[in-house]
């Protein structure tokens, strides 16, 4: 059975400009049904902010539409997605003040980590390794789509350039606590020519495991 309903990406959750965040919109699509497995969500165009949206869900399938156009398409898989290895929370820190999106970022007023975000996260993925980043997180809310929005922009900071988020899947283990310090930390495992695969996890302060994402990302204007 087909359901529908109308959703909208509020204009606070925005990537590049007027356009929503892309881990922000996979999140929402993600969740939108239950699902036996874990998510993966395709992006074939930047969901709108502030527009509404039609979704259509069934089981274990739903599928965003904007006016006429697909938006993004979500189905399952059963394949489990590996954990990056922790960092400490002093490595986080550390990495966070060589946060290279300073002093040039492709979307400064990302939700995530635009350092010119009015609202948003602030995050500052710096490096931790080779095609390693890492950052320190103190969720101040701790919704399915923020988490994944959380997974989804230190992952692009592991990449060797800027690159645009196509295709994601997350595992969300247990929520994040509110208040809390956590460390994101993000890998890039593959590249080819003008794609990138990467890996993110979210770790609590105790070393627990709460996320995991795997994402595919294409060089931009590609």
């Amino acid at each position: 059975m087909i359901t529908e309903s109308e959703v909208l990406v509020p204009a606070r959750f925005g990537g590049a400009p007027e356009t929503a965040h892309g881990g922000y919109t996979c999140g929402l699509l993600a969740t939108a049904v239950e699902v036996v497995g874990t998510p993966v969500v395709s992006l074939v165009v930047p969901a709108p902010l502030e527009l509404p949206m039609r979704l259509e869900a069934g089981p274990d399938e739903a599928v965003l539409v904007f006016g006429e156009e697909v938006v993004a398409t979500m189905t399952t898989t059963a394949e489990t997605i590996p954990a990056v290895p922790p960092v400490s929370a002093l490595e986080a820190d550390r990495a966070a003040e060589a946060f290279a999106g300073r002093v040039e970022h492709p979307y400064p007023t990302c939700f995530v980590c635009g350092p010119e975000s009015v609202g948003g996260l602030l995050l500052a993925p710096g490096p931790v390794g080779p095609n390693a980043v890492a950052c320190p997180w103190v969720p101040v809310e701790n919704s399915p789509e923020v988490v994944w929005a959380v997974l989804d922009c230190p992952a692009s900071w592991a990449t060797d350039e800027p690159m645009a988020l196509t295709r994601m899947a997350a595992e969300v283990l247990a929520a994040p606590r509110v208040g809390e310090p956590h460390v994101v930390v993000a890998l890039q495992v593959q590249r080819v020519g003008p794609v990138a695969n990467t890996l993110t996890s979210i770790y609590a302060s105790d070393g627990t495991l709460v996320a995991v994402a795997t994402a595919q990302w294409a060089v931009l204007g590609v």
